[in-house]
């Protein structure tokens, strides 16, 4: 299959985790209306597994979600229910073991709660981007396309939904300012 339509697969199943993410964590939604998503993504990354020339990224992302049980609702588990099934359907793909091992612990540390001045890394999560980069350097860029292109969709969906958020604390009415004191006795109703 073309890279791009594989790409633009990865950019569709960022965006269907975060929708989930969001309305099991934020809306509190019902199950019934967040595992269609999870359906969708979980096809499309065991497909994406057995058949991307990325796949090896996917799998140890997939893999260290479960090592870091981040694969905590319903609908999360039933995605990557989902995808092991897909790939059992559509096989396996050859991979390297040391690229996997690699990747899987530059995804695992993605997961990890950092806390202090390490914050800023829980919300980047950039471990397994930054390594992506190095079969680049053998002029294998789809490793990174793939990666970049799923956080794209999930980072997407992320801002669409703090617009809302910011618009509601900051407001689009200005804010008035309060009448000043004054040292006078307020008048009640009927008096001069």
């Amino acid at each position: 299959m073309d890279l791009l339509v594989l790409l633009a697969l990865a950019f569709f199943a960022g965006l269907l985790v975060k929708i989930v993410d969001w309305l099991d964590d934020e809306r509190k939604a019902p199950v019934w209306t967040t595992i269609p998503p999870a359906v969708v993504y979980g096809a499309i990354i065991g497909y994406l597994i057995s058949t991307a020339p990325f796949s090896v990224i996917f799998l140890a992302a997939l893999l260290a979600q479960v090592f870091a049980r981040k694969v905590d609702t319903l609908a999360h588990r039933i995605g990557f229910i989902i995808a092991a099934i897909s790939l059992i359907y559509l096989g396996f793909p050859s991979f390297d073991m040391v690229l996997l091992g690699a990747f899987l612990l530059l995804a695992f540390l993605d997961e990890i709660d950092f806390v202090g001045k390490l914050r800023p890394l829980n919300d980047w999560r950039p471990f397994l981007k930054i390594g992506s980069l190095a079969p680049a350097v053998v002029g294998d860029w789809s490793y990174f396309a793939g990666i970049i292109s799923f956080d794209v969709g999930y980072l997407l969906v992320a801002k669409i939904i703090e617009e809302p958020r910011k618009k509601q604390k900051g407001g689009s009415a200005p804010k008035l300012e309060k009448a000043p004191k004054t040292r006078y006795r307020k008048r009640g109703a009927g008096t001069p």
